[in-house]
């Protein structure tokens, strides 16, 4: 075989190889945009958002209020495969003097993190998991803390939540989705996610808990977004 052949049967190999790397993409976004389209229907006002990536974001009101949820794709981990995280954030004002963030298992490369922009570093109450990062704005984030330990560390009793946030202008929960293909990733260094839709119903229980903690202080301010909200199916619980 000439040099030239061989040359030109390696480029047409790596152009094919390319030309199919370049669909499996567009099918991978094609599927992220659908991620949170099961959710759509428990909003009011809804309002669905793409980012170059594909992934959703999706802003309405559950209840009266406003209500934001967005995907946060992390290939920032260590020794870990790349994370699907699901951010939901009840937009409503909360009197509170200090931010208040609460971080699992850290390992310091949480760019989508609140905890790693406060820098009163607390002492973590009793029923937080161990593996706990608590800090505040300031140190009057330790009254802050007091009124909302019950409520968060409620949250953090699910082990797919990362953290937990408390601002002035509300409250919010990270929440881990799903975990990257291995074989994506350690061929091709992609973050592809076998999830085909966000469950509604974890989407709504995580909205509960935030509407709980946000009440723990606003006294009067229900703790249910709504006692009619949507229904949606039971999810499947593992044994």
């Amino acid at each position: 075989m000439s040099l030239i052949l061989g040359c030109a049967l390696t480029g047409a190999g790596l152009a094919l190889v390319a030309g199919v790397a370049h669909l499996e993409q567009r099918r991978i976004r094609s599927r992220r945009r659908k991620l949170l389209d099961a959710c759509r229907p428990l909003f009011e006002e809804a309002r669905l958002e793409h980012g170059g990536d594909g992934f959703p974001r999706l802003y309405g009101r559950i209840g009266g209020s406003r209500v934001t949820i967005e995907l946060i794709p992390d290939m920032m981990t260590i020794r870990r495969l790349p994370q699907l995280w699901m951010s939901v954030t009840l937009l409503e004002p909360v009197p509170v003097e200090s931010g208040l963030a609460v971080l699992v298992r850290p390992s310091g490369a949480e760019f989508f993190s609140l905890t790693q922009h406060f820098h009163a570093t607390l002492r973590v109450p009793n029923g937080f998991p161990e593996a706990s990062l608590v800090r505040g704005q300031s140190p009057g984030a330790t009254k802050v803390l007091a009124t909302v330990a019950p409520a968060v560390a409620t949250l953090l009793a699910d082990p797919k939540v990362k953290e937990v946030a408390v601002t002035p202008n509300g409250v919010r929960a990270i929440r881990q989705v799903a975990e990257g293909r291995r074989g994506d990733y350690l061929l091709l260094r992609q973050s592809a996610f076998d999830v085909v839709s966000v469950d509604p119903g974890a989407m709504l229980e995580l909205v509960d808990s935030l509407f709980s903690l946000r009440a723990a202080l606003v006294p009067g301010k229900s703790a249910k977004p709504t006692p009619d909200r949507p229904s949606v199916p039971p999810r499947e619980r593992r044994p």
